[in-house]
């Protein structure tokens, strides 16, 4: 019996050893390979319509393009550019944990009568998840897409809200509303 109990804690240790042999980095990798996979078919199985398909270079972000605009401007910089966005954050079950739009809020219980609704302001003071930069950089005033970010590109292993468990991959319908460029002095 003594010589199975031995055995057994040996054998419990190789694993415990191996398994911290696996890099952080390693897991995140993992984690962002199965997360691809997931918003692969998601989009496949999305069955609204929608005018267009982005990959955003290697991020695993994906946009639909629900509408594009013809002649909006395209933001620039985005450490010189104020970006005006409404917005409804949602998981991928679409239970909606955020949104700049106050009838959407209150259709969802998330309202906040001490919040201001309304577009809201992406600046160079005012950042946000690294997934909206990518869904931003594609797109132009009055476009609007459905962004499906992976979560090392929203917000990763933390959780920001009972809402949003960690490692979660989001969506977002994004409408930029307006880019404003800074004023130069002539």
């Amino acid at each position: 019996m003594k010589k199975h109990v031995w055995q057994l804690f040996v054998l419990f240790g190789l694993v415990a050893a191996l398994a911290s042999c696996i890099s952080d980095d390693e897991n995140v990798e993992a984690n962002f390979e199965r997360e691809r996979q997931t918003i692969q078919e998601f989009v496949q199985s999305y069955d609204e319509e929608y005018i267009r398909r982005v990959d955003v270079g290697e991020t695993g972000v994906v946009l639909l393009f629900l509408e594009e605009s013809e002649e909006g401007l395209r933001p620039d910089n985005f450490n010189t550019d104020t970006l005006y966005v409404d917005y409804i954050g949602s998981l991928l079950d679409g239970t909606v944990f955020d949104t700049s739009i106050e009838s959407v809020a209150e259709e969802n219980d998330i309202h906040n009568p001490n919040r201001e609704y309304g577009p809201f302001r992406v600046s160079p003071e005012q950042g946000v998840i690294q997934g909206w930069y990518a869904a931003l950089s594609e797109m132009k005033e009055g476009d609007k897409v459905l962004a499906v970010i992976p979560s090392i590109y929203a917000y990763g292993n933390q959780s920001p809200s009972p809402l949003i468990p960690p490692n979660t991959i989001l969506k977002f319908e994004m409408d930029l509303v307006r880019v404003a460029k800074p004023e130069v002095d002539e």
